[in-house]
């Protein structure tokens, strides 16, 4: 009986935790071109005026990185699109990306909070209207809470990228941002954005497994006491 106890309270406390999937060997689609816009600087809220990173360096910045968050009163979100010339249809494809710096790139507080994955027609060049671009599909959101410089962030895209194929786009966009937005002077940052074809998560909450042993385990508790009552 206290055993029985015992692993209930055990898996009642995993079901809140994060897992921890070990990231398996996957071949990558193809690599994305990875920038950062925000707003607000010599221009309007919601419309895209300057980078944060980009390949002309701009602030000092090394390029590839998408900064996720805020900057005082400006907004910043993280971009990367991906040439689909010469591709072909996946029986599996993820948007996937790293975990570059906790913390923004001009000294932010880390942002520990949801982040939106939007997709958008893209053209395979950095643009500052990237920032505000019509957005085609909401992939998914994710919490940023917890996460470590080491995680591995992936989302299945396979539809949506097997749509594009098909019709025979030449990119596709995907844009991280707050959402809703909140928190001023927060900011995550990301990196090495590619397509892969497996999930490569090593740090997103994944609740339903470690839940549903959980509630097994305290059911059995519960008819165990029954019966002896």
């Amino acid at each position: 009986m206290r055993l029985l106890n015992a692993l209930a309270a055990s898996a009642a406390v995993a079901a809140l935790s994060v897992v921890v999937i070990p990231a398996a060997t996957a071949a990558t689609i193809t690599s994305g071109f990875t920038y950062s816009v925000a707003d607000a600087f010599g221009g309007a809220s919601g419309v895209g005026t300057h980078f944060h990173s980009n390949t002309g360096g701009s602030f000092g910045n090394p390029a590839g990185l998408a900064e996720v968050g805020r900057l005082g009163g400006e907004e910043v979100r993280g971009l990367s699109e991906y040439n689909l010339a010469g591709l072909a249809s996946a029986a599996s494809a993820f948007v996937t990306f790293d975990v570059y710096q906790l913390g923004g790139l001009f000294g932010q507080s880390n942002y520990a909070g949801p982040i939106g994955i939007h997709s958008y027609t893209g053209n395979n060049t950095e643009n500052l209207s990237d920032f505000e671009a019509l957005s085609t599909t909401l992939i998914g959101t994710f919490d940023s809470t917890g996460l470590t410089e080491s995680s591995v962030v992936s989302f299945d895209i396979t539809s949506l990228f097997n749509t594009a194929i098909g019709n025979g786009d030449s990119s596709l966009g995907i844009r991280l941002q707050m959402s809703p937005l909140i928190d001023p002077n927060q900011a995550i940052v990301f990196h090495d954005f590619r397509l892969t074809t497996d999930n490569q998560s090593n740090g997103i909450p994944e609740p339903g497994t470690l839940g549903l042993a959980a509630l097994a385990l305290i059911g059995l508790v519960t008819e165990r006491r029954r019966r002896q009552g």
